[in-house]
């Protein structure tokens, strides 16, 4: 009864905040907690910056996997008998070619989660503006399917986003980019800065701080920080945490990842605590998405 509820105060909003369905994640931004707009990424670039593909050179395949668990059940739901759906599952193609003028690539993404589902096609790509300065694009052609018992189940969405990375050094990167400035989602329009900064020559930190524009800032805001270290060549290990006052949760993420000439593998683990009451989840109760991933090179 309880998702029931849960289901028809959401269609009174008029699914405004879509809280069944979080953002989809690759297994490096769930070490990171999310971080890495200024980062120089190439299949993130799909998710966060497309600008930041104009710096990565080569491309790339990656098949992405992670699965939902609750880490602490809520007295609150024991007492409702409110089972939680231990199915919720996603995972994503992506495919970039860096080799050319224009960078950019492909993604296909498919989300589980409480009985909603989403899936995702997303094309981006990005051009030098100057020396160290690019600007990207992504389209995203979103499917949004809700559960049995929804009156309306299925909504289709056009979703774009652009974003600006300058290199400032060799150790710093900063970017820029707008989600969804035309407002085709209800409620998942962002603006993020972040800072990408090496030093020590294997220490990494990076940062974002965000917003949902249409709000009030400091009300609807949103950062997140990771450090990641370089052990050996080709292995690292990162560690983040987050905090995102517009969905109401918080959390950390950490994850290791061997990335080889050719080949690469990576591992993470994100945890997220619910503080504010409009999920599925209850308050003071915890996900735990536990990811891997496959990188090929060519």
């Amino acid at each position: 009864m309880k998702k029931v509820y849960i289901l028809a105060l959401m269609l009174l909003m008029g699914q405004s905040s879509w809280a069944q369905i979080r953002d989809f994640q690759t297994t490096r931004l769930n070490s990171t907690a999310g971080a890495g707009v200024a980062s120089v990424l190439s299949t993130e670039a799909a998710l966060l910056n497309p600008a930041s593909s104009t710096f990565f050179t080569g491309s790339v395949f990656s098949y992405h996997s992670y699965s939902t668990s609750l880490h602490h059940e809520s007295d609150e739901r024991i007492a409702k008998d409110d089972e939680f759906d231990g199915k919720n599952k996603s995972q994503g193609f992506f495919m970039s070619d860096n080799s050319g003028p224009l960078k950019g690539g492909l993604a296909y993404i498919y989300q589980d989660e409480n009985n909603y589902q989403r899936k995702q096609i997303v094309a981006h790509g990005a051009g030098a503006t100057g020396e160290r300065t690019s600007m990207g694009f992504s389209y995203r052609y979103i499917e949004d399917t809700l559960p049995p018992n929804a009156k309306k189940r299925h909504f289709v969405r056009h979703q774009m986003s652009t974003g600006v990375t300058h290199v400032v050094d060799e150790s710093m990167i900063i970017g820029v980019v707008l989600i969804d400035p035309t407002r085709a989602t209800p409620e998942e329009e962002r603006l993020f800065a972040g800072l990408h900064y090496a030093f020590a020559s294997r220490f990494t930190f990076i940062a974002d701080v965000g917003t949902q524009y249409t709000k009030n800032m400091m009300d609807k805001h949103i950062w997140r920080g990771a450090v990641q270290l370089q052990l050996f060549d080709d292995f690292f290990f990162r560690i983040g945490r987050f905090h995102d006052n517009v969905r109401g949760n918080k959390g950390t993420g950490w994850g290791v990842g061997w990335i080889g000439p050719r080949l690469g593998v990576e591992f993470a683990q994100k945890f997220t605590d619910q503080f504010r009451r409009d999920s599925y989840i209850y308050r003071d109760e915890s996900l735990v998405d536990t990811s891997i991933s496959a990188v090929i090179k060519f």
